[in-house]
């Protein structure tokens, strides 16, 4: 029954507030306020949609454009260091359920506060920036000390307390059952994760067209207040879903801090222990390397386009949500469908990668085009679709492969530190490419010139992932895996997996009981934070880093 709250929750996907009604809004808000800078004095003449628009900001003017990319990688720099630094709290001790509720409600408060923002916010637009700011930053942090309950729910299940009382299952059938468990939660969850999206896209539809009619007005004339409307929605939705889970739920506690460990130093400490792998496993961090430029490639891809496509819909939230619509019901079809030519082929992780990154590198290689045309080069609407629509088809899968890759990359016993890293070259990418665009777009006061960086980040992994030679990682991992076992051996003697760590044992399921005997939870092998995915290569960091799009898949 807990199970089935707790979905509740994931299913409160608001990560279309991410990138379309809040963004929007403050983007328009900015707009009013703007000024044409090809037309008169700086300062003197409005922008319209169809202009250049820039904003006065001390004593300099900088494009919108430029202003909204930068926030972008101010927010992922943010939630970077936040995470890196608090991420202990989601693993160890007993503060994860308080967090987990303080930011949901702050969350939730900050995307329906949007509705107090309408034309009239233009003259204090820092205020809806900020509370952009806030929103993004909990809801980021909400799903780090969500994920984090995962492994506990997973070692409780009836099935695996079974197999671990049982004294006829050996530990590697063990091992078995409850990686299955593990599976079963992260994929219902994911599935939940995309309801949701539907739902709320549906909720909005009816309530975008329900003001066209109270209006007398066509659904692609609503005011622009009507993203803030969609905003507290979002905001409204993931609250409902959230309460019955935050009644229900038990008190779980995580196992304690290591000795002489600081809440708000280990992820660092672990960070660098982590990093210092690099010559035992170089396939693994030259994997990263191609991984960093890859998701930079197609964060600053979303990025600038999303902030294009405000401007060319002229801040329609409802058309917005349509695309988005489009864009995840391709997400779905095309990570069925490369699935499928896996599995008919008999294809490697690292070649469907390849192929989800080479069809992605073409998108930002035909927006090349728009520096130099007006006609073509994501110059149009019927562009904007087309966009929305090869994403989903060939991009939202890269998210299922990368991660699934880089589970074949990392040692056994060594996933949390591993993916933990793996979430923060992640967030790192998502900072420095909008920032870097920012820059180029204000040094040219061309936006689209962002997409040539776009381009060359999307090529250059490509290339890189064909240096990784996985038959030669797989014997450095046994090696490193056996340089592990030992020492772990010399430092506990006789202890096995279903042996280390501890919970407080839950309400036995099977016969109703309730005993207070001392259960297992996995042992956090230097978790940097939570900021990273699950292991588990059926479900991806999509809606992990508040960050993307494609909406669970």
């Amino acid at each position: 029954m807990i199970f089935y709250f707790m979905i509740l929750y994931e299913s409160k996907n608001t990560l279309i507030n991410n990138y379309s009604y809040a963004p929007n809004m403050v983007q328009y808000l900015i707009s009013l306020t703007g000024s044409d800078p090809s037309k008169g004095p700086q300062g003197s003449v409005p922008c319209t949609m169809d202009s250049g628009c820039e904003i006065r900001m001390g004593s300099s003017y900088l494009s919108i454009d430029s202003v909204m990319l930068m926030f972008s990688g101010i927010n992922a720099l943010i939630q970077a260091l936040l995470l890196t630094t608090i991420g202990s709290l989601a693993d160890y001790g007993n503060n994860s359920q308080s967090i987990l509720l303080i930011v949901t409600v702050v969350s939730c408060a900050a995307q329906i506060v949007f509705l107090i923002f309408n034309d009239n916010a233009s003259s204090y637009w820092g205020v809806p920036m900020l509370i952009m700011l806030i929103f993004q930053i909990s809801y980021g942090v909400s799903l780090v000390f969500y994920w984090a309950i995962f492994p506990q729910l997973a070692i409780n299940d009836p099935k695996v307390r079974a197999a671990r009382r049982s004294n006829h299952i050996s530990d590697e059938d063990y091992l078995v059952i409850e990686s299955i468990s593990r599976n079963h939660i992260s994929t219902i969850s994911t599935a939940w994760s995309n309801i949701g999206f539907f739902v709320i896209c549906i909720l909005n539809i009816i309530v975008g067209n329900a003001l066209a009619v109270r209006y007398n007005t066509s659904w692609d004339s609503l005011p622009k207040y009507t993203n803030s409307i969609y905003s507290a929605m979002c905001g409204a939705y993931w609250l409902l879903c959230a309460i019955p889970w935050f009644f229900v739920q038990k008190k779980r506690l995580g196992p304690p801090l290591p000795k002489d460990a600081n809440y708000f130093t280990y992820g660092w400490k672990t960070l660098g222990r982590a990093l210092k792998e690099y010559r035992r496993l170089p396939q693994t961090f030259i994997y990263l390397i191609a991984y960093f430029l890859l998701y930079d490639a197609v964060q600053s891809m979303n990025t600038v386009t999303s902030v294009l496509t405000y401007t060319m819909t002229d801040y329609d939230g409802l058309i917005q949500t349509y695309m988005s619509l489009v864009q995840a019901v391709c997400s779905i079809a095309g990570c069925f469908l490369f699935l499928h030519i896996q599995k008919r082929f008999h294809l490697s992780t690292k070649t469907m990668l390849q192929i989800s990154t080479g069809f992605s590198a073409l998108m930002p290689i035909w927006c090349c085009i728009g520096i130099a045309s007006e006609k073509i080069g994501f110059r149009t609407l019927a562009e904007i679709w087309i966009y929305n629509v090869w994403f989903g088809l060939f991009t939202a899968p890269f998210y299922a492969y990368s991660q699934t890759l880089m589970s074949e990359l990392i040692p056994i016993g060594k996933e949390n530190m591993f993916f933990s890293l793996f979430g923060i070259v992640s967030k790192i990418a998502q900072c420095i490419g909008p920032v870097t665009i920012s820059a180029v777009t204000e040094a040219t006061r061309n936006t689209r010139t962002g997409f040539v960086l776009c381009a060359v980040t999307a090529v250059l992994p490509v290339i890189v992932v064909t240096f990784i030679n996985m038959e030669r990682a797989d014997v450095r991992l046994k090696v490193y895996e056996e340089q592990e076992r030992r020492k772990s051996q010399q430092a506990m003697f006789g202890d096995n997996r279903r042996n280390r760590g501890y919970i407080q044992d839950e309400e036995d399921e099977t016969n109703g009981e309730g005993e207070n005997e001392i259960l297992y939870i996995p042992p956090i092998t230097g978790s940097i934070s939570s900021v990273a995915p699950s292991s588990n290569t059926n479900n991806h960091p999509k809606s992990s880093d508040g960050y993307n799009y494609g909406y669970g898949f």
